[in-house]
């Protein structure tokens, strides 16, 4: 009991610790944030604009831009146009916002963040027993996450991935695919963070989650072709494309991105990567996932510790061979970080080494200082991407051990 007391404390205060790191940037930017520097600028600009009847230019960059001026001059004269490179249906949920001046909607989206990420943790309680053994811990390893905390900052719609994400985890953990690949369709806002878990279910054969999410994915369609029309949204693919080629105008910065992207083509400062380097990151990208579908046997879990731990390693790789993806967007990996933690506590991982593996890349996903060197002071967030790929090696082998645990404690 005394040792787990102290366990308790160093874990507290190391968490405390980060999380007050984590409330000081936050307090150092809230003049940026009253300039509208945030990227809550581009859903509150998008939303104004279809409120406005002006749907059909949603994505007219010199429309946006006048948007954007109109609540955040200062910022946008300094940076130019933010744009709004989102499906057309995101802006659903921000358009009640557009009713109030910007900083209140900036401060009731603030809200409705941080209500979605209580609202997620209240639902992993019942299945992760070990870690809300300890109340306090899960809530305050989501405000030390630093990814979190640059999503509550930026405005961001990170954490709403987030939550679907959970939700997701719970249907499928139950048997009810169907609705869990709905859950996952509504996530196509971020449809760079969604379609690699899709694929990795469809090689596992899970033919209902990919039957639910393409009847989201048709839901959310009609609703953006209800939007913008048909010229309009034939034009959105053509549109990400051009702002992902764009890399000089500071919206596509790879070097700050840690992924798979970031860490092979982040180096070549403003300039956009050649078809060769795309090509590297595309072979790369498929390998991972073939890997990792090849590790978890997605089908409905037998073992839950190894299914559990294929999930978590399903999501990383997601996110390593997302071909967009900056700090907020890690926001998703908080999901399998509080799954590892619930299986450290509850003393199922084997410590022959790479156990410690796994103890030490939490660690370091929860340590901002790493995050604010590499990414404010270096400009070289894609060297987190090693930490990632850190993870995902011990992740596979958790996978199979728990799967030879769980067999073991079935034996009769």
């Amino acid at each position: 009991m005394p040792v787990a007391s102290h366990l308790k404390f160093v874990l507290a205060s190391f968490l405390l610790g980060t999380a007050g790191l984590n409330a000081v940037l936050f307090w150092m930017a809230r003049r940026q944030v009253i300039e509208g520097y945030p990227d809550f600028t581009i859903f509150y600009a998008a939303s104004l604009m279809v409120r406005r009847g002006q749907a059909a230019q949603l994505y007219d960059n010199q429309l946006q831009w006048q948007t954007e001026r109109e609540f955040a001059q200062v910022a946008r004269t300094k940076e130019g146009q933010l744009p709004y490179n989102h499906p057309p249906f995101e802006v659903l949920p921000f358009l009640p916002l557009t009713y109030v001046s910007y900083l209140r909607a900036y401060g009731l989206w603030l809200l409705v963040n941080l209500l979605l990420l209580a609202g997620s943790l209240r639902a992993l309680g019942p299945p992760l027993p070990a870690l809300f053994s300890i109340p306090w811990l899960p809530y305050l390893a989501a405000l030390s996450f630093f990814p979190v905390a640059v999503t509550l900052m930026q405005g961001q719609d990170s954490i709403l991935l987030l939550s679907l994400y959970v939700l997701v985890f719970l249907a499928l953990e139950s048997g009810k695919d169907f609705r869990g690949g709905m859950l996952l369709g509504l996530g196509l806002f971020k449809f760079q963070l969604v379609l690699p878990f899709a694929l990795v279910l469809l090689i596992g054969r899970r033919w209902r989650v990919v039957g639910g999410m393409l009847v989201t994915g048709i839901g959310v369609g009609a609703l953006s072709l209800a939007l913008v029309g048909w010229n309009e949204l034939l034009y959105y693919p053509h549109y990400v494309w051009q702002v992902n080629a764009q890399a000089a105008k500071r919206v596509i910065a790879p070097g700050n991105m840690p992924n798979l992207r970031g860490l092979i083509a982040g180096w070549h400062g403003g300039t956009a990567a050649s078809r060769g380097v795309n090509a590297v990151i595309l072979a790369v990208s498929v390998l991972a996932l073939a890997w990792a579908a090849g590790c978890w046997d997605a089908s409905a879990p037998k073992h839950r510790q190894s299914w559990r731990s294929g999930f978590s390693l399903a999501i990383v790789v997601t996110f390593l061979v997302s071909y967009h993806g900056y700090t907020q967007d890690m926001s998703i990996l908080l999901l399998p970080l509080l799954l590892l933690f619930d299986q450290l506590l509850s003393g199922r991982v084997d410590e022959r080494g790479w156990g410690h593996d796994l103890e030490i890349c939490l660690l370091l996903m929860f340590f901002s200082p790493i995050y604010m060197v590499l990414a404010l002071h270096y400009q070289h967030l894609n060297l987190f991407a090693l930490v990632l790929v850190a993870l995902a090696r011990p992740l596979a082998r958790l996978t199979k051990a728990s799967e030879r645990l769980d067999s073991l404690s079935a034996a009769p």
